[in-house]
């Protein structure tokens, strides 16, 4: 299957899963970019939105996860920029795996493993779309009690248009001191920074308006070596059956 070609079938599974989850009454991860080692439950589905904002650019950002069989998860998502003078669309897919025999207590708490598979497209302007990053990253989410959780997420990363792969690592820490709200602090860093980006840390936050179902939240962001902040306001809408 040519990349055009399957790219009209990756919207098609997104608009589907966008559908589904609407119909029922909303998608996944957010705030946080480091994600879990746990997956959606079978026969549901999760939204999140959020708009990000830096200097004079925006985006609007959507997506959708669904638990298509126990312990697997499908996502899907998708990036409108503003403005679209180079590029007038992103999307992503990316199949998220979490057996329960990596599962594991251990003295520090329970550790959860897992495996992530992303492939991401774009839309450059004059152009059709085509594939622009793959990889395949490990996940750990280590529950050190009630209030303390760290995520970890690592492995390679590969730009499709220069051929260069480099190692990624996204690390997490959240702290949840009330039940209806939890604030964290990221790291995100690779060992190509000429092509993927310096290393970005980021804090933020999430307040529960319904108990894991849905909250709001709000994050910022910022890259080494830039002197502007990224800024973005959303929404995760959870537990949603099909």
């Amino acid at each position: 299957m040519g990349t055009h070609k399957f790219t009209v079938v990756l919207h098609r599974v997104a608009a589907l899963l966008l559908l589904a989850a609407f119909s029922n009454g909303a998608w996944a991860g957010r705030p946080l970019g480091t994600d879990d080692a746990a997956t959606a439950d079978l026969a549901t589905c999760l939204i999140e939105s959020w708009s990000e904002r830096t200097g004079s650019q925006r985006a609007l950002v959507a997506g959708a996860a669904c638990g298509v069989a126990k312990g697997f998860e499908l996502g899907v998502d998708y990036t409108h920029p503003h403005p679209r003078d180079v590029v007038r669309g992103e999307s992503g897919l990316a199949l998220k795996w979490v057996p329960e025999s990596w599962s594991h207590e251990t003295t520090a708490g329970k550790l959860n493993l897992g495996l992530k598979f992303h492939v991401g497209f774009e839309h450059p302007v004059r152009h059709d779309w085509r594939d622009s990053e793959a990889s395949v990253l490990g996940l750990a989410t280590l529950l050190l009690n009630d209030e303390w959780m760290i995520h970890a997420n690592l492995g390679p990363v590969r730009n499709r248009q220069s051929h260069y792969t480099a190692g990624a690592l996204s690390t997490a820490v959240m702290w949840t001191p009330h039940e209806h709200f939890f604030l964290f602090a990221e790291v995100d860093a690779n060992t190509r920074s000429a092509v993927f980006g310096g290393t970005v840390k980021t804090l933020g936050g999430r307040v529960w308006l319904i108990k894991d179902v849905f909250g709001i939240d709000l994050t910022a962001s910022r890259e080494s070596g830039s002197a502007s902040t990224l800024w973005t306001v959303g929404f995760g809408w959870y537990g949603i059956a099909f």
